[in-house]
């Protein structure tokens, strides 16, 4: 395998990328000169992930690494697998649709999170309108969290898979499926074959089964890296404020969240870990194989046991590998010991789901297990920064019993918090979490739309009984940005801290993408 590395080395000198018919192909490694399972993470706009479409290229691509773990294990057990990231390769539906076409392979699974799932249902449909024998899958976490309502509303999907490892699963599926010669008749009407099969949906008489859920992986270190070499890694740049070397990478070494937050569709799946040898390996095969320079964690609560934790740490400092990386905690699972450790081990940045401080609110949304109180936010961030480590934080408006005073006083956590970033949204309750069934049972204020394609927590989905129209909601998302970055302590601190000609484009990109999506504003209403 070349090195990725090597290649943007040679970029340097020749300022060459490869075309995207070269990136496309690279995301097949057929077996017997064919493709058994084609993996699609659906294409999305710019609009549909930051709001507008006019902000430019700013950024944010990652490897879907739902997609790339199920690639990894399903190339590890010898079938021939296909990958498509639409956004990583800048490709709409119709080019996906040639790609199936030339490539024609058995199985056809998408993975989408609530608002990529229009694109998914766009391409199944063509799919079936023009074969009748192709398989259609759908998992990832819109899946997860609303299964049944996919199955009976959409018949494009004729399986939907939901659970915590995919893995299982989606290897049941292919093995059984190619027992039945691949053929998707004979495969749909052998009612004992699919009743075999965990962790799935489908119907029998246009009526929607539930097979029991799969079980768990108990041990995830049996699991192969996930398979990045199929995917176009050159295109992957993150936002700016979440990376500083390239090129850069995401990786999950933990699954679950040990947390219940009711906005949130990891809430109440508890967490596994892999073991920390395995986590640095994966970590060393990045870096010396694939040449990553920078690792952003995507595990919801990295820290959130503490003795693996500094056993990982440790591991890492001993490797003393050419990387930076970041990730994502909660106020409770850090101290000042370990924040310590993690800035000798690299870490540069954390992303600190600090919601809000208003206890009422916290109260609201569950989240006082992970974040205890104000001054306990404060302490952290100070040790943070002490550290060397920058701090990321998330507020929410809109939330559950918020009023506009109250949202008001989270902006102000927000300002005395004082992070280095500090991202705003607007509570989206999807499908499948605790808020979303709250809401439904008519708690805490109505919904606005239940057009999934609208679930993208750019726009209001649902108005607040505390707020008196959406347009009050929006200018209390914009009176967020405005008079947290805006501040002239804010604008002079990021001045100071830039350090080399990539911070200041990474901070120009921030603040294009700010100003640009309509967050920032020298004139707005008083609400």
């Amino acid at each position: 395998m070349n090195s990725i590395f090597n290649f943007f080395k040679k970029e340097k000198t020749t300022n060459k990328m490869p075309s995207t018919e070269e990136l496309i192909e690279r995301g097949f490694a057929p077996k017997n000169g064919k493709i058994d399972i084609l993996l699609i993470f659906p294409p999305t706009s710019v609009a549909g992930r930051y709001g507008r479409d006019d902000i430019g290229e700013i950024g944010g691509d990652v490897i879907p690494l739902g997609i790339a773990m199920l690639a990894a294990y399903l190339r590890e057990k010898g079938f021939g697998v296909g990958v498509l990231d639409c956004p990583g390769l800048r490709i709409d539906s119709e080019k996906v649709f040639e790609i199936i076409t030339e490539k024609d392979p058995d199985i056809i699974a998408f993975s989408t999170s609530t608002y990529t799932l229009f694109r998914a249902i766009e391409i199944a449909k063509k799919i079936r309108s023009k074969s009748q024998n192709k398989l259609i899958l759908l998992g990832g976490s819109h899946a997860n969290v609303a299964a049944e309502e996919t199955v009976d509303q959409y018949d494009y999907f004729d399986i939907v898979s939901y659970g915590k490892d995919g893995e299982l699963i989606i290897h049941d599926i292919v093995a059984k499926y190619k027992e039945k010669n691949c053929d998707r008749n004979l495969f749909m009407s052998d009612h004992e074959i699919l009743k075999s099969i965990k962790g799935i949906i489908y119907k029998i008489n246009n009526v929607a089964i539930r097979n029991e859920e799969a079980e768990n992986i108990p041990d995830l270190d049996v699991l192969p890296f996930p398979a990045r070499d199929l995917f176009p890694l050159e295109r992957y740049i993150p936002l700016p404020n979440q990376y500083k070397r390239l090129p850069a990478t995401n990786m999950v070494v933990i699954r679950g969240c040990p947390y219940s937050c009711s906005f949130c569709d990891q809430a109440f799946t508890g967490a596994r870990r892999s073991s920390p040898q395995r986590a640095v390996a994966e970590i060393k095969h990045c870096v010396e194989v694939l040449g990553i320079r920078e690792i952003s964690f995507w595990d919801d609560m990295l820290c959130y046991h503490k003795k693996w934790m500094k056993e990982f740490l440790n591991l890492l400092i001993e490797e003393n590998l050419d990387f930076t990386w970041s990730c994502y905690a909660a106020v409770n699972t850090v101290d000042e010991e370990l924040l310590k450790l993690m800035g000798k081990a690299g870490c540069w940045n954390i992303f600190y789901g600090f919601e809000t401080a208003v206890d009422v609110l916290a109260k609201n949304i569950n989240t006082v297990r992970k974040n205890k109180s104000l001054e306990k936010m404060k302490q952290v961030v100070s040790w943070t920064k002490a550290a060397g480590i920058e701090v990321r934080g998330s507020f929410m408006v809109g939330m559950p019993g918020e009023t506009p005073e109250l949202g008001k006083q989270t902006i102000q956590n927000a300002i005395e918090l004082d992070p280095d970033y500090a991202q705003f949204g607007i509570v989206c309750p999807f499908p499948g979490t605790q808020l979303y069934k709250e809401i439904k049972q008519g708690k805490w204020g109505k919904f606005l739309t239940e057009n999934f394609e609208d679930y993208n927590m750019w726009q209001p989905t649902w108005l607040p009984d505390g707020y008196q129209n959406i347009n009050q909601l929006k200018e209390m998302e914009k009176l967020a940005y405005t008079k947290f970055y805006l501040r002239p302590k804010y604008v002079f601190g990021r001045i100071k801290s830039i350090k080399s000609f990539e911070d200041i484009k990474r901070y120009f990109k921030g603040a294009i993408g700010l100003i640009k999506g309509g967050y920032i504003s020298t004139k707005f209403k008083e609400i």
